[in-house]
């Protein structure tokens, strides 16, 4: 099991960030073991430093991952070629897509004003893909 989750893990932190393309990862945020005291027998004990890796769970801590590492503070995606730097608004109800697939849409809110619904895919609890859903209610290619 320990296998399936390690594994789940490492393949989704090859695939996240081609799958968004120019947003960057940054999610990880390493952990230290604080060193152990040497025992009483006079012998001096070696400590070791490990790092734990955090991979955010659910759309809500991948959003909260992503914003946290963008210079604005924004969501970003790109629309017709374009950069467009997004803030929630609203998480909807987590559909799901069958097998441990789900989807989640997010109402957010642009830098022009606009709502945008993005929709989220994830597997197994982690984030695996994004579109632009609506545009101020309307399909993006009709904007």
């Amino acid at each position: 099991m320990n296998t399936r989750i390690l594994l789940a893990a490492v393949v989704a932190s090859f695939i996240t960030p081609v799958a968004f393309g120019q947003m960057r990862g940054g999610y990880s945020q390493p952990q230290s073991q604080p060193p152990a005291q040497p025992s009483t027998g006079g012998q001096q004990m070696t400590t070791t430093t490990t790092t734990k890796t955090t991979t955010p769970v659910g759309v809500k801590g991948y959003l909260d991952s992503q914003i946290a590492s963008s210079k604005d503070k924004k969501f970003h995606v790109t629309l017709n070629g374009k950069d467009v730097a997004l803030t929630p608004l609203k998480f909807h109800e987590e559909k799901k897509l069958g097998g441990s697939k789900s989807s989640t849409a997010v109402d957010m809110k642009g830098a022009d004003g606009k709502i945008y619904e993005i929709n989220f895919v994830s597997s197994g609890g982690q984030v695996t893909g994004a579109s632009v859903g609506k545009v101020n209610g309307k399909s993006p290619s009709s904007q």
